[in-house]
């Protein structure tokens, strides 16, 4: 597998991470304390962790030795175009030898379930999502399909230190309406995420349904680094545009404790563009983002692709409250200059 082109990193207009390449972990378990806020784990999981590390053991065939035969046993959804994605880098990649990654403080919890997808959420310390550049705490979601568990999507811990939201563990969920739909959360979340590139104010209305929190407002924000970079770039004569789109997997909307809504887990695709008329003869953009690899000795346009996951509490709509991004992750798919 190949892990060598290195992007800039943000917290959340960027993928999470420190190049294209996709890490695995090969060793580790069930034993030892929680991961930090874990929520409650679920008695009798040992058929979730076991199929936990077969997902860590079969992905460390990737990325050790480029061995992708197991890629559609553990992987779904989100993942599963990841991995793809990274099937097709390490066809041109040099096999180095690679040092094994952790994932350590395995707590499992099984969400109720109303509906007929199977699903549980692995909780740990990792660093198999940051290609072994430090240990992270991850919410991983596996899903039941085809028979067997497949890892589908992996979520950072949430944003300004909070604890993991609560999951119901004990039936019957909830079953009353909250704010959003899950199939309204990612065509919602894309609109007011791709206004947010412009650099533009967000307010409570332009925000709407979503809560005007760290991810909307403030220098960290969406629409804050936004308007940085568009501000540097602007000054050197290029402009920087980005957008974002519901991907095709489906929301996940988990079920919280006493009843009080639900955390959803969405996915997006996120393209950032930037154009030169005159041309760059340099390794990166006005606003230090690096220039993409192989590119022309004048680079007038590059466009970066990536897959990204936005986790959110999603109230009940009889509370009257506003749904709260609380989480992300992502990872770059393309990068091309030209």
């Amino acid at each position: 597998m190949k892990a060598s082109r290195t992007r800039r990193t943000a917290p959340l207009l960027t993928a999470l991470l420190a190049g294209a390449g996709l890490a695995a972990a090969a060793c580790g378990g069930g034993a030892g304390s929680a991961p930090v806020n874990a929520p409650p784990g679920s008695p009798h999981t040992a058929a979730e962790k076991t199929a936990t590390l077969n997902w860590l053991a079969k992905t460390n065939q990737m990325w050790a030795k480029d061995d992708f035969a197991a890629l559609d046993q553990v992987t779904t959804g989100e993942m599963h175009a990841i991995y793809q994605h990274e099937q097709q880098q390490a066809k041109t990649a040099k096999n180095t030898s690679r040092p094994a990654f952790q994932l350590t403080s395995l707590s499992i919890t099984i969400p109720c379930q109303n509906s007929g997808s199977a699903i549980f959420v692995a909780y740990g310390d990792t660093d198999a999502f940051t290609l072994g550049q430090g240990m992270q705490p991850v919410a991983m979601v596996f899903q039941r399909a085809g028979g067997t568990w497949k890892l589908a999507a992996a979520v950072h811990y949430p944003s300004g230190g909070a604890a993991w939201p609560a999951l119901c563990r004990q039936r019957p969920a909830t079953t009353a309406p909250a704010v959003l739909a899950p199939d309204s959360y990612t065509p919602d979340l894309a609109r007011v995420l791709t206004r947010a590139m412009t650099g533009a104010h967000t307010t409570t209305v332009t925000a709407s349904p979503f809560a005007v929190n760290g991810f909307l407002s403030g220098s960290g924000s969406v629409n804050g680094q936004a308007a940085t970079w568009i501000r540097q770039d602007r000054r050197a004569g290029v402009s920087f545009t980005g957008h974002f789109a519901p991907a095709p997997d489906p929301t996940f909307a988990l079920p919280l404790a006493d009843g009080r809504g639900y955390w959803l887990i969405g996915f997006l695709t996120q393209t950032s563009t930037h154009s030169s008329p005159s041309g760059l003869r340099k390794t990166s953009w006005p606003d230090s983002s690096p220039i993409a690899t192989p590119r022309p000795a004048v680079v007038h346009h590059e466009t970066d692709t990536y897959i990204t996951t936005y986790t959110a509490l999603d109230p009940l709509r009889s509370t009257g409250a506003t749904v709260a991004l609380d989480g992300f992750f992502g990872w770059p798919l393309t990068a091309i200059a030209s």
